[in-house]
């Protein structure tokens, strides 16, 4: 907020505070980073599949279950000497994929829940803001979306997952949405 103080809405004169002006419902080029959250944020968990959120955590769910189940049976028939040092070895892979396997399933079971129950809402883009996970050195976006609820207006911080800007801001997209899951429906992109 300290980059915006006595600057103007280029299109009504209103004080600048958001990324959309209240007033004359245009955007302002104010970065999101730098925008007030004049509503409360909502807990969003992402029913998208990807890459870096399913195929990735199951290619180590795979690796590290390999060497963690399946290698210490194979080791323990040819070599049951070292049986103790194999259980401990195999028993941290077999950990790491257990847990890398959670990781990958969770988005396909949301997918699964909100496509079976979830329900159609509007959201209007407010804009982006970069995410911690990097993607070949350039950071992922986040979409802030304004929906409307029972208590009133709330953004959601919706992870995309990619470094792409697909929404133009102030335009109004569709989304599914069951409790605290969310997920995008397939619209017409726009690419910055």
């Amino acid at each position: 907020m300290k980059d915006v103080i006595n600057k103007k809405c280029p299109n009504c004169g209103a004080p600048l505070t958001t990324e959309i002006c209240p007033y004359c419902q245009n955007t302002t080029g104010l970065d999101t980073a730098s925008a007030d959250m004049e509503y409360p944020v909502i807990e969003c968990k992402e029913a998208q599949i990807t890459f870096w959120n399913v195929w990735f955590p199951m290619i180590f769910a795979v690796s590290f279950g390999f060497f963690g189940f399946v290698f210490p049976i194979v080791f323990f028939i040819t070599t049951p000497d070292a049986a103790i040092a194999v259980l401990l070895a195999s028993s941290l892979f077999a950990i790491i994929g257990v847990v890398a396997f959670i990781i990958g399933i969770k988005p396909v079971i949301r997918n699964h829940v909100i496509k079976r129950k979830g329900k159609e809402i509007e959201a209007t883009v407010y804009g982006y803001m970069d995410d911690n996970l990097l993607l070949n050195g350039t950071p992922s976006q986040i979409v802030k979306l304004l929906v409307t609820t029972k208590e009133g207006p709330r953004f959601i911080l919706y992870q995309l997952g990619d470094i792409k800007h697909p929404y133009k801001i102030n335009s109004k997209i569709k989304l599914l949405v069951y409790k605290d899951i969310f997920m995008v429906k397939k619209n017409e992109y726009y690419f910055e």
